[in-house]
């Protein structure tokens, strides 16, 4: 009988090798799988703080803008508010002066209400309806 066991002594080694082979393949596809899911993981969350940086680079261009326009707004109301006050209205080409920069100043005002109203169609494209609540909520 012991030459019956030796006779298998090749056979059981060959599939021990095997089994070892088996499990150490398992073992690196696990490994792998492992090290492929926290790649994953981490570009999720470089591609998450990306779009955050390009809502907050989009929200401070919006500010930095519409501070801009109002400042324009308010430098125009000055010169008008000037000119009517250094009391040359009687004089007819200041007067159409005037009028002239009246109604460039209604065209610009209704055009920059045209891009502050493209800024947010642009906002609420880009950012997701919760994060402009929060926004507003903050901008409150």
């Amino acid at each position: 009988m012991a030459q019956g066991v030796g006779l298998f002594d090749n056979a059981h080694n060959f599939l021990k090798d095997i089994s070892d082979e088996v499990d150490q393949v398992k073992h690196l596809i696990a490994t792998e799988d492992e090290k492929r899911r926290q790649e994953l993981e981490e570009l999720k969350r470089d591609q998450e703080e990306e779009r955050f940086e390009r809502r907050d680079a989009l929200n401070k261009l919006r500010y930095d803008f519409e501070d801009y326009v109002r400042r324009k707004i308010d430098k125009v109301l000055e010169e008008v508010a000037e000119l009517k006050r250094a009391g040359r209205a009687d004089d007819s080409a200041q007067q159409r002066q005037i009028n002239h920069l009246i109604a460039d100043f209604d065209r610009l005002k209704e055009n920059l209400f045209c891009v502050q109203s493209s800024w947010g169609k642009l906002v609420s494209n880009c950012v997701n309806p919760q994060t402009q609540d929060e926004l507003q909520m903050k901008g409150e």
